[in-house]
């Protein structure tokens, strides 16, 4: 058995990990067109902040590792130029040698991930405007920090990656100014979470531009209808978008924006061709239908199972689906979300009610913050929908809980009589999930 796999990032190195693992004698060829093997992408921004730290350091694992110790035959600088679905091959450049050949595949594994959007206006192909995507991009915006150390950076953009960036520059003592098309940040999050990021912001004295519409780059200035902004350096971060030319040339079918369309067991509409990762679409459980939301671990699950549905092609499991979980740090703050939002319960008119509430993370104890919680529920039952948290210390866990708790359709009754560790260290002695939930039930 043959397969052969289109990028080697998340998806593309966990479908290869998985098939090596379960059928050691597979042929397993991974063809990824950058020269960086699987990498931690999330961790980009805070690499920024040591200058020592090689950006080498975010790879999951060495090429030697997974040449010799996993057996992949990972190809670096290779890049499928197309795909014949009929001839079960795929053609390849080789950068390296500059020489052109086609590849046979039993198997094809589509994992080319996303790209991000780009600004169309004079001036935004300019050397010092960067979109911060890959560990490339990680190496220039480093190179330029510490060669021509710039004095502000101009985020365009609000999403979680310049306001990661925000943090990492603020810390760094470079001034960062975030320019906003739209009217406000973070539209998926409730109003009492952003305003409590916007009043971070305020507290920092960061600048924040919103329902700025951009003219141009001319030189160092980014000029607007709102006013000109002098800038040392230029992130974009303006959203994503799906790798899937190669994908859609050679007749596949695209989903959900634009994503690579999958059933539940990765397959796509060409014969033993598989997507995952962020160029495919993702089942979001909840929905009951597929939708898009790229993160890493979504890759990697998504990567693993199609891994072991080739190695067992007859009997293929489903991909069980995601609850939209994410999280991101801001400054002291933790940011964090899991289930639908409001914009989605609305949008599927459901008869949802929303509490929050407001409370110290830990007990008599030093050390402890407080952080606010968002329940969202539906009316009469009090299934949970949702739910979103910000605030100090330990924020991200409590989530994982939520996130559980939603993946087994509890209500907020049964939330409010989980048995959640008490002790002074690490939560009062009602744990802030069990206060939310408790208010949750007095609206239902």
């Amino acid at each position: 058995m043959k397969t052969v796999i289109i990028g080697g990032i998340a998806g593309g190195l966990s479908a290869a990990s998985q098939i090596k693992r379960e059928e050691h004698g597979a042929q397993v060829i991974v063809l990824e067109k950058s020269g960086d093997v699987s990498y931690a992408a999330c961790g980009m921004p805070y690499n920024l902040f040591y200058k020592d730290k090689p950006v080498e350091d975010l790879h999951a694992l060495s090429l030697d590792a997974i040449r010799k110790e996993r057996g992949i035959d990972y190809r670096l600088y290779h890049e499928v130029v197309a795909i014949d679905p009929s001839r079960k091959e795929v053609t390849v450049v080789d950068r390296e040698l500059s020489r052109e050949y086609r590849e046979k595949y039993d198997y094809l594994v589509y994992a080319t991930g996303n790209q991000p959007n780009r600004l169309s206006l004079p001036g935004f192909d300019d050397a010092d405007v960067f979109h911060f995507k890959t560990l490339d991009d990680t190496r220039l915006v480093k190179n330029i920090i510490y060669e021509k150390f710039p004095a502000n950076v101009i985020l365009v953009g609000s999403g979680y990656t310049n306001l990661e960036l925000v943090d990492v520059l603020y810390n760094m003592k470079i001034t960062p100014i975030i320019l906003e098309k739209a009217a406000t940040i973070l539209p998926s999050f409730a109003e009492e979470i952003r305003s409590k990021v916007l009043e971070k912001l305020g507290e920092k004295r960061i600048q924040l531009h919103t329902n700025v519409d951009i003219i141009e780059k001319k030189g160092t200035v980014v000029r607007t209808a709102s006013g000109d902004f002098e800038a040392g350096m230029v992130v974009v971060s303006i959203g994503v978008r799906p790798n899937t030319a190669l994908f859609s040339a050679a007749g596949g079918e695209l989903g959900v924006g634009g994503a690579v369309k999958v059933d539940r067991f990765l397959r796509t509409n060409l014969l033993d061709v598989f997507a995952a990762g962020d160029c495919a679409e993702h089942y979001v459980r909840q929905l009951g239908r597929n939708g898009y939301m790229p993160l890493g671990p979504v890759a990697n699950k998504q990567g693993r199972l199609i891994g072991s549905n080739i190695v067992h092609n007859n009997a293929m499991k489903e991909f069980c689906g995601i609850d939209q979980t994410a999280v991101f740090k801001f400054f002291d703050l933790t940011v964090a979300t899991t289930g639908l939002n409001e914009l989605q319960l609305h949008g599927n008119s459901a008869n949802y009610v929303k509490v929050h509430v407001d409370t110290p993370t830990r007990g008599a104890f030093p050390g402890g913050g407080t952080m606010r919680i968002v329940l969202l529920f539906e009316k009469e039952t009090g299934l949970l929908f949702g739910g979103q948290m910000i605030g100090q210390d330990v924020v991200a866990k409590r989530l994982d809980v939520l996130a559980t708790a939603i993946y087994k359709q509890m209500t907020v009754f049964e939330l409010a009589e989980l048995d959640l560790s008490y002790s002074p260290l690490y939560a009062p002695v009602w744990d802030p999930l069990l206060i939310a939930a408790n208010k949750a039930i007095k609206e239902v």
